[in-house]
């Protein structure tokens, strides 16, 4: 009972007080509840001068999902990639169908095919910087309207060396798209949908690679000719020329319409248009701004690329300098050994399948000449022809520029090859492995390319051809995505772009070297080739990818 007492009392004690202050007790209530209303007031004010919460940019593209922008991107940078593909491997056709007009030997033939990969491999690394420092989408817009320019321009060219020039200013140009439309790509797609993007962007390889021969046999079918000058017709070749550089300008005219990469632009220091360009995309994937999604602002990316735009300013001698300082860690230990393995191999890669390549539908018109009777190795049917076709210093001739039906056949069915490659390549890897699947595909590529040596069926030798310059071609991509995870983030896109850059001089090389050897040596040309691949498999060996 002590208890209940004691709290009675307590209580009966207070009761008295409260009824003697209920006065004052009111003011007090009054002062409270203005106190708690200053208190939220506050605190709204607080909430206000606090910063919205910032979202990641990789976070941001999973919020608004893979659509139509992606596939946009998608089909634009695939064309993109088509037209470089034009441009360069088109020229393998075009040095066919003009070397009456121009008069071309082999060595002549093989200078302008190699001119657009000069120019490729001497401004790769300029345009990639330049997108940096200034933005993919302007590098691009400005590299592809100026490479579709001058290879209009080019068409009308009257003579070999004004034309072998434009085609090097061409390659100038497109090597804008070949350096930047990967990296364009990929900061459009979150990370989980960076490498299927990119192994279908590279589809549109084998679709140009088809695409040539196809156009070519369609317009290359015509007989006619426009006299404009005494020394000057327009015949059919150079009208291909402006079908090959069409996917280009579509993709142009696409790139009109969409922003610059906000994960560039961020780390350009442009949040309020990175925010835009991100708006951007979710309204056009979803319908809905990102204030809808809760999304005010996005984390800022800071990295080195930031600074570059104060340095492209100053001379050129600081420009540079500034480029070998960012560059020079990729020549020092621990990345210098497994780059520089990465460097020659791909070089090897793009000597070997772009090196031959540009040569394939000049051998294979060269196969179409021999007869089902006459069974004979490729190297006996190419010193056949050196001596009986296009002598033009031979005045009882007429030369023929003609290129036989089954040439084109072989070139689609070498495009298409590439394609189901692409197709393939990604469930191969998953099963063997990266580095596996490189070494797999360049030991057979060796093993058909010994094959030809001594197969007589016209049939094998062209499908044994087409492996042996298809599976260095689908290893260029497999060797790139390795030499990415090689090297840190800051220095990936140089890595690459330097890679690239040797792989074209491959090309040049590779190309060249046919134009000297092959007709007057086949068998030593076959075998050099050979051993660059076997070269090649054994350097992979060695690299942790």
């Amino acid at each position: 009972m002590a208890p209940h007492n004691n709290f009675s009392d307590t209580k009966l004690a207070i009761e008295p007080n409260s009824h003697e202050n209920a006065s004052p007790n009111v003011e007090d209530i009054e002062n409270s509840t203005s106190a708690r209303n200053a208190k939220e007031i506050s605190a709204s004010n607080a909430a206000q001068d606090t910063p919205p919460l910032q979202h990641d940019y990789d976070t941001v593209l999973d919020m608004i999902g893979y659509g139509r922008t992606q596939w946009l991107l998608l089909i634009t940078c695939g064309l993109l990639l088509m037209m470089v593909i034009n441009e360069t491997m088109g020229m393998s056709i075009v040095t066919l169908a003009s070397q009456c007009d121009f008069a071309t030997t082999s060595v002549d033939k093989a200078i302008m095919s190699a001119a657009s990969f000069v120019g490729i491999a001497l401004f790769s690394y300029v345009w990639g910087y330049l997108s940096d420092t200034t933005g993919r989408r302007r590098i691009l817009l400005f590299a592809t309207f100026g490479g579709c320019l001058c290879s209009l321009i080019s068409m009308f060219m009257p003579s070999f060396w004004y034309f072998v020039f434009m085609r090097f200013v061409v390659g100038c140009f497109i090597a804008g798209p070949s350096s930047t439309t990967y990296a364009f790509l990929g900061e459009f797609h979150a990370r989980r949908h960076n490498a299927l993007a990119m192994n279908y962007a590279s589809l549109f390889v084998g679709v140009g690679m088809t695409y040539v021969p196809a156009i070519a046999w369609l317009v290359l079918s015509m007989d006619w000719s426009l006299q404009l000058s005494d020394s000057f017709a327009f015949r059919p070749w150079r009208l291909m020329m402006i079908v090959n550089l069409l996917p280009g300008l579509i993709a142009a005219c696409i790139l009109l319409m969409l922003p610059e990469s906000p994960k560039l632009l961020l780390s350009l220091r442009k949040d309020e248009e990175a925010l835009a360009a991100a708006n951007w995309i979710c309204e056009c994937n979803t319908g809905k701004d990102l204030k809808q999604l809760g999304v005010n602002k996005l984390k800022a990316e800071r990295t080195m690329a930031a600074d570059k735009v104060h340095i492209t300013s100053k001379s050129c001698f600081q420009t540079v300098k500034h480029i070998w300082q960012e560059t020079r860690p990729l020549v020092h230990r621990p990345y210098v050994l497994n780059f520089l393995i990465s460097c020659v191999t791909m070089c090897g890669l793009f000597f070997s399948s772009s090196g031959m390549g540009l040569w394939f539908p000049e051998i294979q018109n060269r196969l179409s000449m021999t007869t089902a009777e006459n069974h004979e190795t490729i190297c006996q049917i190419i010193g056949d022809t050196f001596n009986d076709r296009n002598d033009l210093t031979n005045t009882t001739k007429v030369c023929v520029d003609e290129i036989s039906d089954k040439s084109y056949i072989d070139s689609i069915s070498m495009g298409l090859a590439y394609v189901v490659g692409y197709i393939l390549i990604g469930g191969v890897i998953k099963l063997f492995g990266r580095k596996a699947t490189i070494i797999g595909s360049l030991l057979l590529s060796a093993v058909c390319c010994v094959t030809l040596f001594w197969l007589l069926n016209p049939t094998a030798i062209v499908v044994s051809f087409i492996v042996f310059l298809t599976m260095p071609g689908l290893c260029i991509s497999m060797l790139g995505s390795g030499v990415v995870e090689l090297v840190p983030t800051h220095l990936r896109g140089k890595a690459v772009c330097i890679c690239l850059l040797l792989g074209r001089t491959g090309s040049v090389f590779g190309s060249n070297l046919i134009g000297v050897l092959l007709e007057s040596n086949c068998h030593l040309t076959f075998g050099l080739f050979t051993g660059c691949v076997l070269v090649c498999m054994l350097l992979t060996m060695t690299l942790p990818i």
